[in-house]
């Protein structure tokens, strides 16, 4: 049944409108029973068209987020009233490199890494969070930021790679 879902969300609700088209409501909430089959989904959040889910499908979204276009999530756990703009990439996964006698391509991947999004933060748009990191509660995350290491409580980060820029008051 799971794999029917998948097939049914790429096939159908991954290219249904966003929520703010006319009557999106509606797509919202049949991409959202869908994606229930596979992921969990909290109450009251909107899902907007084209939302990659990663091949492993251990994703999880809190209460009352916002997820918008063309994002990609693999491996991450999202807190509640969270927000992500577009294009905001979660890695879950990377290559192996060890052996300097095999060409990487072929010395697959490593084991999946599990990030975590607090509760109320805001993620710009293109950021990219590397596999296995913590970006926590009330945090902010500026606009084509490179998050490459875990990202502290009521903070503000920006950058390549990301840096400090301030706390929140």
């Amino acid at each position: 049944m799971k794999k029917i879902s998948i097939i049914i969300y790429y096939l159908l609700a991954f290219n249904l409108p966003s929520y703010w088209f006319p009557g999106g409501f509606i797509y919202n909430g049949l991409r959202i029973f869908i994606l229930k089959k596979f992921i969990k989904i909290g109450k009251h959040s909107k899902i907007q068209k084209k939302v990659y889910v990663g091949s492993g499908n251990n994703v999880q979204i809190g209460n009352n987020c916002q997820i918008n276009e063309f994002v990609r999530l693999d491996n991450v756990s999202i807190g509640n009233n969270v927000m992500i703009a577009r294009e905001v990439v979660f890695l879950g996964k990377t290559h192996n490199s060890d052996s300097k006698g095999m060409p990487m391509s072929e010395q697959g991947f490593s084991d999946h890494f599990y990030s975590e999004v607090g509760d109320d933060v805001w993620i710009g748009l293109r950021t990219i969070v590397l596999p296995g990191l913590s970006i926590g509660k009330g945090a902010i995350v500026g606009a084509g930021s490179v998050v490459t290491k875990n990202i502290p409580p009521y903070t503000v980060w920006g950058g390549v790679p990301a840096k400090f820029i301030k706390n929140r008051k």
